[in-house]
């Protein structure tokens, strides 16, 4: 049983010390947008203000 126990703990730790799965999204809003990429990159964009 403590083999088990000991087993079960030592493939959490392993699994906490990898690298995390790729995650994207973004937010987008009148005034621009925040990107985030799966290789980790964030592209802000701005969009123009309007002239009158």
């Amino acid at each position: 049983m403590k083999t088990a126990i000991l087993l079960a703990a030592l493939s959490l730790l392993l699994s906490a010390c990898a690298t995390p799965p790729p995650v994207s999204g973004s937010v987008e809003s009148k005034f621009g947008g925040i990107r985030l990429l799966p290789d980790g990159r964030i592209e802000i964009t701005v969009n123009p203000k309007s002239a009158k």
